[in-house]
């Protein structure tokens, strides 16, 4: 998978949630091959930016785990269209 991919991956996901917000994408890059997504957003306009962990492991875990997390997640109204991704790599 392609980090172009990845990102299509991140930003159909912040879509679907509809929220204020990013997720965030940390890659491993000592060679364990690990990562971790977070869920980056203010609970109201004028919070603190508040972090939930949505999973940590292989990508494909990752991704599996972004996609349970989003479809627990969507709101019943109308969604954004647009989404912010940030990826890290440390």
């Amino acid at each position: 998978m392609t980090i172009e991919e990845v990102q299509a991956r991140l930003r159909a996901a912040q879509a679907r949630i509809g929220r204020e917000g990013r997720f965030a994408l940390t890659l491993s890059l000592d060679g364990r091959e690990e990562c971790y997504i977070t869920h980056w957003f203010r609970p109201d306009p004028h919070a603190f930016e508040d972090c939930r962990a949505v999973s940590s492991g292989t990508l494909a875990e990752c991704l599996e785990a972004l996609d349970r997390y989003v479809a627990a997640n969507v709101p019943a109204g109308p969604v954004r269209e647009e989404a912010q991704v940030l990826m890290a790599a440390e």
